[in-house]
């Protein structure tokens, strides 16, 4: 069975460059029931599973920390599963489909198609895939992935609204302070953004992605299993590379770089500066640590109790 269904000419010549919708036959595998889903998380290593949840409380909807890590120690795949069903939580199973020999089988299957449809020379061994359970009320804040990113929905219904790349909607401060680890993913965001989004209203069956560092949120209309696939090209690391040497101009020297005024000579320069100085660790004093906020208990409403704040160290 073909995995990624009605592709076009037009889809291989929009891939990578414009928001891109197709259709896809994941959800009728049996890897995505909630039955499989249990059984996998009791298997999936604890430090590649992140049980997050996006509290209604206002004094935590600073955009910097809007997704809140929670402890979920002890708990089995039926009640992750269920959690994610009624709670106020969504789950990130990363890496389930690097990890897992059936979900393996599947992730290479879909990344072959890709490259077939596309005619890149796609590099497997840089491609993550993860599986999102979300809860009904869950909403992905507004947020740039430094990955390319492609959002494989397989059940449920959520709107997803996907932004231009432009410096009003994704400011280059913004980016360096995710890939240099100062936040995690979120950006500042304004409503009015919203009008020059691209919206779809995603069924189980459709895979959207988007071109490198193009802002998107989403919101859930029910509980709703979806698989992210992520993967680097040498354009995106470029990019980052790039991005990591500005950071650290602006912070540590004051510096107001901008990357896409830079000229090509300039950009291929602090590319590779920013490798290097990665590799020589330094943006490590930049990083945030990982702060849990909740505690996943059954007993709660919405699956989670407050804690007094700690870092992760599952």
């Amino acid at each position: 069975m073909e995995l990624i269904n009605n592709w076009t000419t037009e889809d291989t010549d929009a891939y990578g460059k414009q928001v891109l919708a197709v259709q896809h036959s994941l959800n009728e595998t049996e890897l995505f029931t909630d039955d499989a889903l249990a059984e996998v998380l009791d298997k999936h290593p604890s430090h590649l599973l992140d049980v997050l949840a996006l509290p209604k409380d206002s004094k935590y909807q600073e955009y910097k920390d809007q997704q809140l890590t929670v402890d979920f120690t002890g708990a089995s795949g039926k009640t992750l599963v269920a959690a994610a069903k009624a709670g106020d939580i969504w789950i990130n199973a990363r890496e389930v489909m690097n990890t897992h020999p059936a979900y393996i089988e599947v992730l290479d299957q879909l990344h072959a198609e890709l490259a077939e449809r596309t005619g890149k020379n796609m590099d497997r061994q840089k491609c993550r895939g993860g599986i999102l359970l979300s809860s009904p009320t869950a909403k992905t804040p507004y947020h740039v992935d430094p990955t390319i990113t492609h959002l494989w929905h397989i059940r449920g219904q959520k709107r997803a609204w996907v932004y231009p790349l432009t410096e009003e909607l994704i400011p280059d401060e913004a980016f360096e302070s995710i890939v240099l680890g100062e936040i995690d993913e979120d950006c500042p965001y304004k409503s009015e953004f919203d009008q020059q989004a691209q919206v779809f209203d995603l069924e189980g069956g459709t895979m959207v992605s988007w071109p490198h560092r193009s802002p998107h949120r989403v919101e859930n209309q029910s509980y709703c299993i979806s698989m992210v696939m992520e993967f680097s090209t040498r354009q995106s690391a470029f990019t980052n590379a790039g991005m990591v040497a500005n950071g650290l101009l602006r912070r540590q020297f004051g510096m107001n770089p901008n990357w896409e005024n830079a000229s090509m000579f300039e950009k291929i320069a602090k590319s590779a500066s920013g490798r290097v100085l990665r590799k020589l660790g330094a943006i490590k004093s930049y990083r945030r640590k990982d702060m849990v906020k909740f505690k996943l208990d059954e007993t709660a409403q919405g699956f989670i109790q407050p804690v007094v704040p700690y870092e992760r160290a599952f």
